[in-house]
């Protein structure tokens, strides 16, 4: 198969930085200031520039697959012992000759090691995640994010870095990195649980706290602890911090991360002052303790509340199982990550559980009012996870229910799954004011078309860019 960079596209305007063909080093100059060019060409420019880039470090990772296939070895220096075979990338890629390191690192400028790393990582993409790897050659996935994939699945056995490359698949090159990168623990552990089971007791073995020495007057801390006992310290810290309102606005109250760091201290000292006395109990610092001059409005009592969401297919193994297996799938603590479904009744021991099915959208009657009743809006959330707008990261439940086609006073049946999206305040104001235009032909398919004419398909699986832009006249320009 032969790679070639993309052919450059007519340029009407010369780029602002380029190589030169005969010495291909960068010619560092300041960018070009050109009149009368329209948006529409400043962004083209820029999108051609990205592809060449692109195209260029695709070039250099098939140049190395070609370099690790071709690489001609010296078989007696092998036998002599002067030169030997290593494999460089994990289980299921094949040997190089160690020599091919020392000719890649001087060519590219890194170290030996670095390059051999470089290598590894090659082959296993190729061989361990062979549709990523179509996906990194048609384009749609870079090569930084691959290789960040390949590495968080080099633990794995071949097998099992097949399974997690066929379920990344449909999501990768589609859903932004953030949520790609979300997704992926919980598709390791699916894919070999046995092997997930011992890591987690592999972590269990080291748990720990650490406090380093004192810098600048206060020390970092560092631990691993069992996840139930990490999520409810956390919002005991967050509980204690909003005792304290934001007023006055002290050094220690002026933001939540300050009166966290304020709410260890006063978790610490009172278990400090309990066991020294054998009285625990807990109690509050007084005003001037934290830098306030009245003791007005600093202490705001109420009680704690921690609510967590653990999501499980109905499918899940564990469910069906026997006491005496072993079999488990993944559970999803959201907001938190992924947790071995054999592992929720340790994890929820001793929490009041309520058990509440998906709701089925079809059975949501549409409703007249303005207001997304809680039913809908948590279908709503269930469906479209993400904020709607293109590679968006912000969740669902903090973002706005858009009326896909604006609400209009007395109209029946305008609030309804099909006319409903979850959208951020700021992706809402480029809708309502900013020119960018949204329908929703399907119920959860959106289509967006930008101010410039440039076309975008959302779904929950992830967005897709449609390459061929609205003709210019029909976009909005700065200069109208």
């Amino acid at each position: 198969m032969k790679h070639t960079l993309l052919e450059p596209r007519e340029a009407r305007r010369p780029p602002a930085a380029a190589l030169t063909a005969a010495s291909a080093q960068p010619v560092l100059s300041t960018a070009l200031v050109i009149e009368h060019e329209s948006n529409r060409e400043i962004l083209e420019a820029i999108d051609h520039a990205h592809q060449q880039l692109v195209a260029a470090e695709i070039a250099e990772l098939v140049g190395i697959i070609r370099a690790a296939d071709r690489w001609e070895i010296d078989h007696e220096a092998v036998g002599a012992g002067i030169e030997r075979l290593i494999q460089p990338g994990h289980d299921g890629t094949p040997q190089v000759a160690e020599f091919l390191a020392l000719e890649l690192g001087a060519l590219l400028g890194v170290s030996q090691k670095t390059a051999l790393g470089r290598i590894g990582d090659a082959l296993d993409l190729r061989h361990r995640h062979p549709e990523l790897w179509e996906a990194v050659l048609a384009g749609s996935v870079r090569v930084w994010q691959a290789m960040k994939i390949c590495f968080e699945c080099s633990h794995l056995a071949y097998r099992a870095a097949r399974k997690v490359d066929a379920a990344i698949a449909t999501s990768v090159g589609m859903l932004p990195w953030a949520r790609v990168m979300k997704a992926l623990p919980g598709q390791i552990i699916q894919a070999d649980p046995d092997l997930a089971m011992q890591r987690e007791q592999g972590r269990r073995d080291s748990r720990r706290i650490r406090v380093s020495p004192i810098e600048d007057g206060h020390v970092n801390l560092f631990g691993v602890v069992d996840a139930a006992d990490g999520i409810k310290f956390n919002e005991v810290l967050n509980h204690v911090a909003t005792l304290f309102s934001a007023k006055p606005d002290t050094a220690l109250l002026r933001d939540v991360d300050r009166r966290r760091s304020l709410a260890f201290g006063i978790i610490t000292q009172n278990a400090y002052n309990g066991l020294a006395n054998d009285q625990p109990g807990f109690a509050l610092p007084s005003p001037t303790q934290v830098g306030a001059s009245s003791p007005a409005d600093t202490v705001v009592r109420k009680p704690i509340d921690c609510t967590l969401i653990v999501h499980i297919s109905s499918d899940d193994p564990a469910l069906s199982a026997n006491e005496s297996s072993s079999a488990t799938g993944v559970a999803r603590v959201e907001g938190w990550g992924p947790l071995l479904t054999a592992r929720l009744p340790e994890f929820l021991a001793g929490a009041k559980v309520t058990l509440r099915p998906i709701i089925d959208p079809a059975g949501l009657r549409p409703v007249d009012c303005y207001e997304t009743p809680t039913k809908m809006r948590f279908a709503l959330e269930q469906r479209n996870p993400v904020d709607i707008f293109p590679y968006a990261t912000t969740k669902a439940s903090n973002c706005d229910a858009d009326h896909t086609v604006a609400y209009v006073k007395g109209r029946p049946g305008q609030t309804r799954l099909g006319n409903l999206g979850p959208v951020s305040r700021k992706a809402h104001r480029a809708k309502t004011h900013g020119k960018w235009t949204l329908s929703q032909p399907t119920p959860g398919v959106y289509h967006w078309t930008s101010p410039h004419g440039y076309r975008y398909t959302v779904t929950a699986a992830g967005a897709i860019r449609i390459t061929t832009p609205e003709p210019e006249a029909d976009c909005y320009s700065s200069a109208r």
